[in-house]
């Protein structure tokens, strides 16, 4: 769990659309002209017509995008229709009837459409214009693409840099974020209560390697687990993947592989595969808890409230504690935050000795931003389950979001005794060496953890910060950023001392070398 990453968008009369598009029209091209030179500013007209079918084609409004408004623009810009004495016609010189071009989206368009209409009209008449809005914007054929195929990577500045883009084509903030809510509707995972970036990514599907050697081994599933025991997590991947599909319905795979890719440091993939779980079997109640734990480190905070609140609905032991009492509006976060750490903290009243409760109100009192009860839960989850490398990394990852880095570097290293190989945690300890001012330290430390797992390419972003806090003067930093531009992981480590060797890893422990009450106390816990 690394949850110290962060604190965690017309009105008017009905008119029809035709004399609409002919009144802007004739309004940008009224001027004195010969024959010729009128020819040439109806060829202009037509070509400015065109342009603006792309714009709206492009501008995310699904009302103007998908109108019969655009359709007859359209059919202007390319002479399939004419106007001619306040009439239209067909190519055939057939009078086309007014009302089958009336367009209800256009005609019921608020004042703010035809404000955006009126813009891309005036911009449309500028190719430069035209070209840098199409090349800046959200683009709907890339967005059909990324549903279809699952292959359309966002940048993480994408939200920021599309509303950027919009402000300046529009010249309004409000107008921009509304446009930015109307291209993203729609997409998979978009929650328009939250709305992000990594939101989306997790809504695709599940990618599986294309080569796989453990697709015919006989139990992969056991495989799997034993290749976890021996500190082979990559592999161990592989054999998951196996394992779910040759039994799509294996809720404990999906769980598993979910569970991997969490301490693998890539959250994305670990809530695609937990939800696939969850979808399978809504009753797991060890997916529905790292659902919780999952979305609380992506900063999906409503989402993880209503896990572990399902969480609580499915345990027999707990369920009692839902009767008379309603889940909150769907998207009242506050109601949701109280509810369900009311909830949790009656559960830890009711079972002190269950460490699942205390993870879960752990995570919920880091929702809650109160990292003293986080980290009294969690400790008390470390005594109940010392054995489990994951609850000594959330008690470090808590201890580091409430400034106390000594101590969270403490409990990572507990953990790692545990599981030497848990690549989340040896980023969590970069991170906690870089809050200590230690960017040589946490230079290293951050590429142990991507020489663990090279698929946690957000890993990079850190390791290049941390090198820009060492003196830039010196030839190391200037080898090491150049190494860190190129994505060079050979070269990097080759120029960065003391990263860790994975083959000279030793084997994961059973259960921790000291006692917990020794470890925690020596932490002031």
């Amino acid at each position: 769990m690394s949850m110290h990453r962060g604190p965690g968008p017309m009105v008017a009369a009905p008119v029809a659309a035709a004399p609409v598009v002919a009144d802007a029209a004739m309004k940008e091209a009224k001027v004195e002209s010969a024959p010729q030179e009128t020819a040439q500013v109806e060829e202009a007209d037509l070509e400015q017509a065109a342009q603006m079918v792309d714009m709206l084609r492009n501008s995310g409004n699904p009302k103007l995008a998908n109108s019969r408004f655009v359709s007859f623009i359209d059919k202007v810009s390319k002479g399939d229709l004419q106007f001619k004495e306040n009439t239209v016609i067909d190519r055939a010189g057939n009078q086309v009837d007014w009302e089958s071009l009336y367009d209800t989206d256009v005609a019921t368009a608020t004042a703010s459409d035809q404000s955006q209409l009126e813009n891309l009209w005036k911009k449309s008449a500028d190719p430069a214009s035209m070209e840098q809005f199409l090349g800046s914007t959200f683009n709907k054929a890339d967005a059909e693409r990324f549903g279809e195929e699952g292959d359309f990577n966002f940048p993480p500045d994408f939200l920021q840099s599309q509303r950027e883009a919009l402000e300046a084509a529009f010249g309004s903030t409000e107008e921009a974020d509304r446009m930015m809510e109307q291209m993203m509707e729609g997409l998979p995972g978009y929650d328009p209560g939250a709305m992000n970036i990594d939101a989306i990514n997790r809504g695709r599907d599940y990618t599986f390697a294309e080569e796989n050697p453990f697709r015919e081994v006989t139990d992969p599933l056991a495989e799997a687990l034993r290749l976890i025991r021996e500190g082979r997590d990559r592999e161990a991947l592989l054999c998951l993947e196996a394992e779910v599909q040759r039994n799509t319905e294996s809720s404990e795979g999906w769980r598993l592989l979910g569970q991997l890719y969490a301490e693998l440091d890539q959250d994305i993939e670990a809530i695609q595969c937990l939800r696939k779980g969850h979808e399978v079997d809504p009753y797991n109640l060890d997916s529905l808890l790292a659902l919780g734990v999952s979305c609380t480190n992506e900063l999906d905070q409503l989402p993880a409230l209503r896990y572990l609140r399902t969480w609580i609905e499915n345990h027999e032991e707990y369920q009692a504690l839902l009767e008379g009492m309603e889940p909150p509006p769907e998207f009242e976060y506050e109601a949701w935050r109280r509810q369900v750490t009311e909830l949790f903290q009656r559960a830890a009243d009711a079972s002190p000795n269950d460490p699942d409760v205390f993870v879960a109100l752990g995570v919920l009192q880091n929702i809650n931003r109160n990292f003293d009860a986080a980290i009294q839960a969690l400790a008390r989850a470390c005594r109940l389950r010392p054995n489990d490398h994951t609850v000594w990394n959330k008690l470090g990852a808590t201890l580091a979001n409430s400034g106390k880095s000594e101590p969270a570097v403490v409990a990572y290293h507990q953990g790692l005794e545990l599981k030497p190989n848990y690549a989340r945690s040896w980023s969590n300890m970069a991170i906690a060496h870089a809050n200590l001012g230690k960017h040589k330290d946490a230079a290293r430390l951050y590429l142990s953890s991507l020489v663990l797992n090279p698929d946690a390419t957000h890993i990079w972003n850190f390791l290049q910060s941390a090198v820009l806090n060492m003196n830039m003067n010196s030839q190391y930093a200037l080898e090491a950023t150049e190494a860190i531009d190129q994505r060079d992981l050979k070269a990097a480590t080759q120029i960065i001392e003391g990263v860790l060797d994975p083959a000279k890893l030793p084997k994961p422990l059973d259960a921790p070398l000291r006692p917990p009450d020794e470890t925690l106390s020596s932490i002031g816990l």
